[in-house]
């Protein structure tokens, strides 16, 4: 029992340190500038106006940790922590969240925010499988790969937001991806043309 909650410690850090350097892999170096934020609290970085051009220049100021609710992290898992925030791998905010281990496994989540990179920026590894979509009516890619990520990256101002899970199985991972994507799509501005 203990060698199995061992294995399964290991093996969720494993693909949250992952994670971790997938999303700084996928994007070229770019200077930013994180926003702090209580990530309890309801999300504050909301744009009011979602319009073409309404909201230049508002990405950048969007802090990832804000862009759900605890009770939205809730429904996907219970007892998330923050285990890193801030500017990672171009990113102007990132913020990458871990539910304790249970039964099923744990489940890391992270959010970043990329106003200077586009979705046609994301890097892929040889091995991922890469999926054009759409995200209510943005341009869009989900990435996954064998390890249970699952990456949507979809269009946001003049940049991108990526949205990554990692748990078991690829399938629980892009169906919760999805789910925090319709979240935070809600919460960011359009993409402008």
């Amino acid at each position: 029992m203990v060698n199995s909650v061992r294995t399964r410690h290991v093996l969720v850090t494993t693909v949250a340190a992952g994670l971790l350097a997938t999303s700084a892999a996928s994007c070229s170096t770019e200077a930013g500038q994180a926003v702090g934020g209580d990530h309890n609290s309801p999300p504050s970085s909301s744009v009011s106006s979602k319009g073409p051009g309404d909201s230049v220049g508002a990405l950048r100021d969007v802090v990832a940790c804000d862009l759900i609710t605890t009770e939205e992290r809730d429904q996907i898992a219970t007892n998330f922590k923050v285990i890193n925030r801030g500017p990672i791998g171009g990113s102007a905010d990132s913020c990458t969240q871990q539910s304790e281990y249970g039964p099923d496994g744990g489940v890391t989540i992270s959010i970043s925010i990329r106003p200077e990179q586009v979705i046609e920026d994301y890097v892929a590894a040889s091995t991922d499988k890469i999926t054009d979509s759409e995200v209510a009516g943005r341009p869009a890619k989900q990435i996954t790969n064998s390890g249970g990520t699952c990456i949507v990256t979809f269009a946001a101002e003049r940049g991108r937001v990526d949205v990554s899970v990692a748990t078991r199985s690829v399938k629980d991972s892009c169906d919760i991806a999805d789910h925090l994507t319709e979240i935070v799509e809600s919460r960011v501005p359009e993409p402008t043309t």
